[in-house]
């Protein structure tokens, strides 16, 4: 017989055995719709993370805060930082806790003080949807995070050019603050833990009319291969005052912690295969029992040993091959519904930002594969046994 014969037969027989075929194909589509759904939503989460701090990040910043354990980030730092060899700029900022007078009440936000024109600089991403981003010098000006300018619950969204009531802590103290909005930022989610989207952008001058002592800076490297220098510098001069994070490092350590989740959760979705592979064994040693007479009778009409194992093989590979393609789908249609934001499944920090998926077609294809052939690794013994079968008994097989 040719192989187009073996499947046809197959189809036959699985349409005969309709429910028992249904049952172990369902049992099949368990272990790819796990795996692709899996694997594809970390594809996707990790593509938006990294795209995200990419967004705020160059591999050329190193990023200092002070430990709070030496000396304070003040002036006087900043200008120790800007001499050392390799350094284009220190873009130092001030960051504090705030809350936001809304029509729903306060809300939390949090209040960046930065010198205006080096933001655009080491964020060239960062643009507004409206309005333009306060002067340089205007402390009483700011740009505000697009969740708060487009409140939730029907109420009016803040434009340009209306006055925001804010209450600013610091150093255990509060104090009331009003600003005039100059503009809306694009919704962007959260970076490094800090809500973009409920952020308030102010001038330089205003955080120093609170404090002399920076939250942070943002050093820029001259090139891509001094960045080690630079940061090994710092850590010489100001470890016990400052901690250092490279940019470069920091993007490349999410990217291998979502590579190794998602091989951890690959590997445990795999135990669903085996759900698959006792489903295949046994339909398949039922098949053969059922059809002991009908092996019976393909024997006596010429069939050989190889001819009856190629028969059961080619069944179980068929439905390997319908549960697989189906499994695929599934998995894919899965990861696109649990990447919805409305679903609730979506990391914290993420919120606001459009996640989708990445299909991989290579691992699909293996997933394919491998489905398959487990399938027809499963039906090696009942196959085996239906071949081993002597015709004249199993004529006589009632």
């Amino acid at each position: 017989m040719k192989m187009l014969d073996f499947i046809s037969y197959a189809l036959n027989s699985l349409k005969e055995r309709k429910v028992r075929a249904i049952l172990t194909i369902l049992g099949i589509v368990v272990g790819p719709a796990t795996i692709i759904s899996i694997n594809s939503m970390v594809l996707g989460y990790s593509h938006t993370i990294i795209s995200q701090i990419s967004n705020f990040l160059s591999p050329y910043d190193i990023i200092v805060t002070p430990t709070g354990r030496g000396l304070p980030l003040s002036q006087y730092l900043i200008l120790q930082l800007e001499t050392i060899p390799g350094v284009k700029m220190v873009i130092p900022f001030y960051s504090f806790p705030a809350l936001i007078r809304t029509p729903n009440g306060y809300e939390g936000a949090t209040v960046f003080g930065v010198n205006i024109n080096q933001l655009k600089i080491a964020a060239p991403a960062i643009s507004l949807s409206s309005g333009y981003f306060p002067g340089a010098e205007v402390s009483y000006e700011a740009s505000i995070g697009y969740q708060l300018g487009n409140p939730q619950g029907g109420y009016s969204p803040i434009r340009p050019n209306q006055v925001i009531q804010t209450i600013i802590f610091y150093n255990g103290n509060n104090f009331s603050k009003t600003f005039l909005v100059t503009g809306v930022l694009n919704e962007y989610g959260s970076f490094l833990g800090v809500d973009i989207d409920k952020s308030i952008i102010v001038p330089l001058s205003f955080g120093q009319s609170i404090s002399s002592s920076y939250s942070g800076a943002i050093i820029i490297v001259n090139s891509l291969g001094e960045v080690n220098e630079v940061a090994n510098e710092i850590k010489q001069k100001f470890g016990n005052s400052l901690d250092i994070v490279v940019a470069e490092e920091f993007i490349q350590l999410i990217d291998n912690t979502l590579q190794s989740l998602n091989g951890l959760l690959v590997s445990a979705g795999a135990t669903s295969f085996i759900v698959s592979f006792m489903g295949v064994t046994t339909t398949m040693f039922t098949t053969v029992v059922e059809r002991t007479k009908e092996i019976g009778i393909l024997r006596a009409i010429g069939f050989t040993k190889f001819d009856v194992l190629t028969m059961f093989l080619v069944e179980a590979s068929v439905m390997g091959f319908i549960g697989s393609i189906i499994g695929l789908a599934l998995g894919s249609v899965v990861a696109l519904v649990l990447t919805q934001e409305h679903f609730g499944l979506g990391f914290s920090f993420l919120k606001g930002l459009s996640v989708s998926p990445i299909y991989s077609p290579t691992f699909m294809l293996l997933v394919l594969i491998f489905s398959t052939m487990l399938s027809v690794i499963a039906a090696l013994g009942p196959a085996y046994n239906a071949s081993r079968l002597d015709p004249n008994k199993a004529l006589r097989y009632e």
